[in-house]
Formats: C-alpha cells, sequence, structure tokens
C-alpha cells in the first residue's frame, strides 16, 4: 500500500521534520489557513516512553548515532523530533546569536515563554535531593554557583524523582512540539509518517517544486519548508545538488562525570537531571556545568565501552549511590555531514582545552561532595545539538530561503554557532517567526540586526 494513500494531490507548503523547527513553522502556517502536509521520519511513538524502552525515539538508539571519530549525537527521530529527547530547559538565546543570526526573534521569545509557561521546579523535587544538595555546596565553597533551571515542564504533571526526560514523557509533564503537531492537524494540516525524504525536487528554472521520498514516490507542493535538523537538513540538500552544505558543524559535545558516593544518602537517586546548573564558565570558557541524576549517571555509563566497564557493573549493586555532574560545551564548528548522513565532528585545540577544563572542575566537585575519587569515570563526547550545517548568511538568507526559489529552511542547521547553551527556545523563536513571514505577517527587513563585533568569548 502507498504510503501516501489519502493525501491530497498537492500542497501549499510541504514541511520536512516535526521538532522544533518543523513542528513550529507548520502550526503557524496551518493557523494561518494554509495547505499543509507535515513529513515526519519516524513514527508517533506512544508506548514506552519513559523507561528504557524509550531509547526507540533516539536515532540508532543514541548508541549507533555516532560522527566518523565516535562522538555520540542525540536526535529525535519522532513525532516532535529532538524536543521529545530534551530536559525541558529555557535558556535566553544570548546577545551574539541575534547577531551572527542578523535577524531579531526577541519578540517570538517573550510569546512563546507567555504561550506555553516558563517555571522553575518547585521545591518538592528538590527536597530530597541530598546528592544534588551536597554538589551545590561544594562547588559554593569553590566560588561556583548553580541556579535553578526554568523549564518547559509543568510541575503538576510531572512525577518527582523521574529522571526520563530523554526517553520521552508519558504525562505530557514536558512541553514538545507534538502540541503543535496536534494544533495543526487540528487546522486540516496532514501528516505522513515513517517517511524518509530522499531529496527536493526542482522545476528546470531551479525553482522547487516538491520532494522524492526515499521509497520513490513525489509529492508536490508550491513551497517546501526543510527542517530535518542538524544533521538531517543538509544529507537532504546535499542529495539535491546543493553545494557548500554540510560544512561547519557543530553539536555541543558534552562529557558526564560521574562515581559513586561513600555515603549511602550521598548519591542523587530518583533525583533529576539539569534541574541546575553554572554558567559562571560561560562568556569565560564557553561552557556550562550541570547536575546528572542517579538513573542517567548509569546510562551515561553504559554509553561508552570504557567507562561501561570501570563504573557501570560495579555500579549496579551502589546504584542509589550514583551522582554525576556534566559539561557542555559550545564547540567551534568545523565537521562536516555527508549526503549519506554520516558526520565528522574533530575538536580543535581550543575545544580540548576548555573540555579539559570543565571535567577537571567537575571531578573537583563531585570529590568535596564525597564521591570516592576512584569510582569517576567519564563518559566523553556524548552531544545532542547539532547546527551550523546550513547557516544563515551562508546557505539561506534573512527570509530562510535557500538559492532556490521557494526552498526554506528552519531548523537548528541555521545557526551560524552555537549559542553555548540549549537551543531550543531560540530554534522555536525564529522558526515562529519564520512562520509570519510566510505568511506574510512579517518582513526580515524589519528585524534586521547590525553586527557589532561581540562575539561568543571561548
Amino acid at each position: 500500500m502507498s504510503k501516501t494513500k489519502g493525501l491530497k494531490d498537492s500542497y501549499e507548503y510541504i514541511v520536512i521534520g516535526t521538532g522544533p523547527g518543523g513542528g513550529t513553522v507548520a502550526r503557524e502556517l496551518a493557523l494561518g489557513g494554509k495547505k499543509v502536509l507535515m513529513i515526519e521520519a519516524g513514527a508517533w511513538h506512544r508506548r514506552g516512553l519513559g523507561s528504557l524502552l524509550g531509547i526507540r525515539i533516539l536515532k540508532g538508539y543514541l548508541m549507533f548515532s555516532r560522527s566518523r571519530e565516535g562522538v555520540i549525537v542525540a536526535r529525535g527521530m519522532t513525532v516532535g523530533g529532538s524536543s521529545m529527547v530534551y530536559n525541558g530547559n529555557v535558556f535566553d538565546p544570548p546577545g551574539f546569536l541575534y547577531e551572527e543570526m542578523g535577524l531579531d526573534f526577541r519578540r517570538e521569545v517573550d510569546e512563546l515563554k507567555k504561550e506555553i509557561g516558563v517555571r522553575t521546579l518547585p521545591e518538592k523535587f528538590f527536597r530530597n535531593a541530598k546528592g544534588g544538595v551536597k554538589v551545590r555546596e561544594a562547588a559554593a565553597k569553590m566560588g561556583i554557583t548553580f541556579r535553578a533551571q526554568e523549564k518547559f515542564i509543568d510541575p503538576d504533571k510531572c512525577s518527582v524523582g523521574c529522571d526520563w526526560c530523554m526517553m520521552g514523557c508519558p504525562k505530557n509533564a514536558k512541553w514538545t512540539t507534538r502540541n503543535y503537531v496536534e494544533e495543526a492537524l487540528e487546522h486540516g494540516a496532514d501528516l505522513l509518517l515513517s517517511a524518509e525524504v530522499d531529496r527536493i525536487i526542482f522545476e528546470k528554472n531551479a525553482r522547487a517544486s516538491g520532494v522524492r521520498l526515499k521509497n520513490g514516490e513525489i509529492l508536490h507542493a508550491d513551497r517546501i519548508v526543510l527542517s530535518a535538523g542538524g544533521i538531517g537538513t543538509p544529507e537532504i540538500l546535499l542529495r539535491s545538488g546543493m553545494k557548500n552544505v554540510g560544512e561547519s558543524f557543530f553539536m555541543d559535545p558534552m562529557n558526564v562525570v560521574t562515581g559513586y558516593a561513600d555515603d549511602e544518602s550521598g548519591g542523587a537517586w530518583r533525583e533529576m537531571t539539569f534541574t541546575h546548573a553554572s554558567d559562571d564558565f560561560e562568556h569565560s570558557d564557553g561552557f556550562l556545568i550541570g547536575n546528572v541524576g542517579g538513573s542517567y549517571s548509569m546510562l551515561s555509563n553504559l554509553s561508552r565501552i570504557k567507562t561501561m566497564r570501570k563504573n557501570a557493573l560495579k555500579m549496579l549493586p551502589l546504584m542509589k549511590r550514583g551522582i554525576g555532574l556534566f559539561v557542555k560545551l559550545g564547540d567551534n564548528p568545523n565537521g562536516n555531514v555527508f549526503r549519506n548522513g554520516s558526520f565528522t565532528k574533530p575538536l580543535d585545540m581550543d575545544d580540548v582545552r576548555r573540555m579539559k577544563k570543565g571535567t577537571d572542575i567537575c571531578r573537583e566537585i563531585l570529590v568535596k561532595a564525597g564521591v570516592r575519587p576512584s569510582s569517576i569515570a567519564v563518559a566523553e563526547m556524548i552531544g545532542g545539538h547539532p547546527g551550523g550545517t546550513a547557516a544563515m548568511g551562508l546557505i539561506v538568507d534573512r527570509n530562510f530561503m535557500t538559492e532556490h526559489d521557494n526552498l526554506y529552511v528552519c531548523d537548528g542547521s541555521v545557526l551560524p554557532v552555537s549559542p553555548g547553551a540549549p537551543p531550543s527556545l531560540a530554534i522555536l523563536a525564529y522558526s515562529k517567526l519564520c512562520g509570519k513571514m510566510l505568511l506574510g505577517k512579517v518582513r526580515a527587513e524589519d528585524r534586521l540586526v547590525k553586527k557589532t563585533g561581540g562575539a561568543r568569548a571561548n
């Protein structure tokens, strides 16, 4: 049976991807009365979310989504895309990002925060978080401040002690773009599931007119919005014949530093990961440090053979004592994505220096918090924010349009540099703006930002 049976002959818009980019644009267009088809490479997974079975919503079950150097990159392959596998943290886009993109989407940032509802989790989520308290106290003695994180999480729906945000949320406590996909469907949009796009179809005048799926079927639309993510988008563009795409790849690599506490009550069991973080080193060294709960401490050790051998098996009987920190680096954009979806992600000497500094700080904090030094292991190079591969100003203009008429890109790939913190809010905001532009509600020239020379300091 054809995957496309029951769909319309053509659409005003085809939106490829349902994550923070595609889900947001599709919703704006559907609310604006446009005929929209959303195409999602993954399925609409419902069972197993919030458990180990939730790993199936990750590309390659996470373990098999790696660069040629072995760097792991977390990518959501399901309705909602990577919004299904984030921790719900909300970071305002830094000032330098508006300058690098040359576009002001602050208004959309404010709209989203009011619409979705931003909050820090109430005290009941930390009351019994003894491991986290010890870590924050140890950091404070070193002059490092950890702050409670703002989140797109409804605490009335969230379970105290749950640490499964990266495996999907079974209670809808964590906001995802599945909400937007459902809104788009309610307003007449169509959704094609488990359908991988092979390439964009162009007319003789190089105008985009449709897409070809990997099963050979062709779908037509007046305009195409490609939102397959920092790796999926350049992969499709390269197969479509575009040049200079897939370069300047970054992915915010993370080292997860874990161990177990000597004290039975000193671990982070039933504590949520990334509830607190320190941005003290963001401007000087371009990295964040955040807390890691007990269950995620175990999972991170399973991601690498070295840490699995050193810590995972030993930690099984001591799982409740597990505790950790992560250092997340805003890396320099020096990787490449290729047309078959493979990618490289080398770290330059500056990246290596900054990552080592952050990792050493995490070790010191954990030891001061009562973690047995001999138990400390580092699960290296786990990334989750691929971008830079179709950068604004190089591959797309301020209208999000490529060199081809009617072909737009709107997702993490258009970020010219790493924001240095989780980019979810930024992507949601400029995707909302992109939708407004496509509907003719906003002109790019009214939102231009001049570059003053300010940039991220590493």
